[in-house]
């Protein structure tokens, strides 16, 4: 049983480093799209969203910043990032929330991006999705493998006459 669940594993794995380069593929996407159009774009009208991709272990996140600048115009002049929370439409605590909602990025948008924000996140919610199932049946995967160690250890050596 441990020679299939690591064969498993091995694949489950791969699936989701392949769904975190498809990822990291489509925030270097966005990004490029961003900084070629934030180019021809006055202060005010200029993207201020930026979408970040990060992974840890067998967790993937996907998430959107709000770019503001703070200072003057020299040295002095830092950026911070402000985290865009995923809300919830169900009142249960334990909900998945797969997809932020568009109304909170557009906010933040300057209006010639609104299909570009709205095409990343489409792709993103699916990219979320996958690599939310993907860990549980890691996670799963880790339990059984633990418990089928356990049941092997604990079963007495049979007597040969």
């Amino acid at each position: 049983m441990d020679a299939w669940i690591s064969e498993v594993r091995s694949l489950l794995q791969g699936r989701l480093k392949e769904v975190f380069e498809q990822a990291r593929d489509l925030g270097n996407r966005y990004l490029q799209a961003v900084m070629d159009a934030n180019r021809g774009q006055e202060w005010k009208r200029k993207n201020t969203l930026q979408f970040r991709v990060r992974q840890r272990g067998n967790a993937i996140a996907l998430e959107w910043y709000v770019i503001a600048w703070y200072g003057g115009t020299g040295q002095d002049r830092q950026m911070r990032r402000t985290y865009i929370p995923k809300r919830s439409p169900s009142r249960r605590r334990d909900a998945q929330v797969f997809s932020y909602r568009i109304d909170d990025l557009l906010r933040h948008t300057s209006g010639w991006d609104d299909d570009l924000v709205s095409a990343v996140e489409t792709e993103a919610s699916e990219y979320r999705r996958q690599a939310h199932y993907l860990a549980d049946m890691l996670v799963t995967l880790g339990r059984l493998q633990r418990l089928a160690q356990a049941q092997t250890s604990d079963k007495p050596a049979e007597d040969t006459p």
